[in-house]
């Protein structure tokens, strides 16, 4: 990062509305204090209201803001791919939100060499090509709503209808997460008529409304809890995995890893987690072929040889 790089983004990190010391400012970009101190003195000369209390730090006068700061052009791509992300996915809303995103910060780009890095890039950069091109846009949930909500703590009503039995009923949600999952975004939140938490597929929600109905964060399990929460009734589940495909097994596998244990020839390694659902497991398991073994438990094991069985039938 060059000095006037480096002094744009300082001038950023003294509006965030609270206080910088000086080695804070200088951790933060990996410089002096020496380095800090010239720039703060640039700031200074140019008669910009940096503001100095000996207790908090540096910051910026209230009320004061400095026009909108050009992006370098790693931070552009940076951008673009994560709007190339969105434009992969099969929620047509979010489809044309991040080309309307990517549309205007071409409109406030200062410089045509920066405008031509963002349009090519744009044009090169693919996230998923065959969802992007080959999976049919649909029409997702109110995914803006939900997020307002969890950002305000407020509780949502809606109406859910089950994709698994079609049952429709009506909802109300204290919103906590909003999690993306392959082909789909999911809600979890805590139901107030199913008294525990739950998951809804956003696209499988209508009419939703915001309450003025507050909730509090206070008890509210952490991230990993919500995402790879079990019920009682779940499953210890042993696979033995060979070690060419470990990596990604542990990044894709929707439970928490409990144990890990490698062999001893250093070919495969013994993975223990635990899970609610073995039909989705057993199914999911099979992506992975011939690379994962299952040792625990017989359930699975069964349900892993019949699976094989209706294969072989349908062949």
């Amino acid at each position: 990062m060059n000095s006037t790089e480096r002094r744009l983004n300082l001038l950023v990190l003294l509006q965030s509305n609270q206080n910088w010391n000086v080695d804070q400012m200088a951790k933060h970009f990996e410089v002096s204090r020496r380095t800090i101190f010239r720039d703060l003195k640039t700031f200074s000369e140019l008669n910009l209201p940096v503001t100095y209390d000996k207790d908090t730090g540096y910051g910026m006068m209230k009320g004061f803001s400095i026009p909108p700061i050009m992006f370098s052009p790693k931070e552009l791509s940076t951008i673009l791919i994560g709007l190339s992300f969105v434009e992969s996915q099969v929620d047509e809303t979010l489809v044309k939100d991040a080309q309307a995103v990517q549309y205007k910060i071409n409109s406030v780009l200062p410089t045509d060499e920066l405008k031509h890095f963002m349009r090519s890039l744009g044009d090169k950069t693919i996230v998923d090509p065959y969802k992007r091109y080959a999976a049919e846009k649909r029409k997702g949930g109110d995914w803006f709503t939900i997020a307002n909500a969890i950002s305000r703590q407020n509780e949502i009503v809606f109406e859910y209808t089950s994709l698994k039995s079609g049952d429709v009923t009506e909802r109300r949600v204290r919103p906590y997460l909003l999690v993306y999952f392959t082909d789909h975004w999911t809600l979890i939140g805590y139901c107030t008529e199913r008294r525990g938490i739950r998951s809804f597929r956003i696209d499988g929600l209508k009419d939703v409304e915001l309450t003025p109905q507050t909730f509090s964060l206070k008890r509210v399990p952490g991230e990993k809890a919500l995402l790879f929460r079990t019920s009682d009734n779940a499953s210890t589940i042993k696979v033995r995995v060979n070690n060419s495909q470990l990596v990604r097994f542990k990044s894709s596998v929707p439970a928490i890893i409990e144990k890990e244990e490698a062999d001893k020839e250093g070919a495969s390694t013994l993975l223990t987690f635990s899970f609610d659902n073995l039909d989705y497991i057993n199914n999911w398991l099979f992506s992975f072929h011939n690379d994962v073994k299952v040792l625990q438990p017989k359930d699975l094991i069964e349900k892993r040889v019949k699976l094989i069985s209706d294969m072989l039938r349908n062949i």
